[in-house]
């Protein structure tokens, strides 16, 4: 007697194309200490339209974290076909830990 399997799908990697760079203008906002998603699957590749900015935040605390809104608001400020990198003004720079310290390895 044949019975169906009751396990479920084994994960599959994302298709290449899922990983290209997007055709527009894209920032990545990441944390090290989120606490539920590896900050690493959350990075992009970076290009000459996109950027990774990091942030120190919890998972849940993102959407209302001063230096997580402070980057979106100056993403969403740029005017369309004029986008720079994020550069934090010198007084916050302290908000986010690479910009601070330089860049650091993955």
């Amino acid at each position: 007697m044949r019975t169906e399997s009751t396990a479920a799908p084994r994960h599959r990697p994302p298709a290449d194309d899922v990983r290209a760079p997007l055709p527009m203008p894209a920032t990545a906002v990441y944390s090290r200490s989120d606490g539920i998603v590896a900050w690493q699957t959350c990075l992009a590749t970076p290009g000459r339209l996109s950027e990774n900015v990091e942030v120190c935040s919890s998972h849940c605390g993102m959407g209302h974290h001063p230096a997580a809104v402070f980057v979106i608001a100056d993403r969403l400020a740029q005017p369309e076909g004029a986008w720079t990198p994020f550069q934090p003004p010198t007084l916050l720079r302290g908000l986010y830990p690479s910009a601070a310290a330089g860049p650091r390895a993955a």
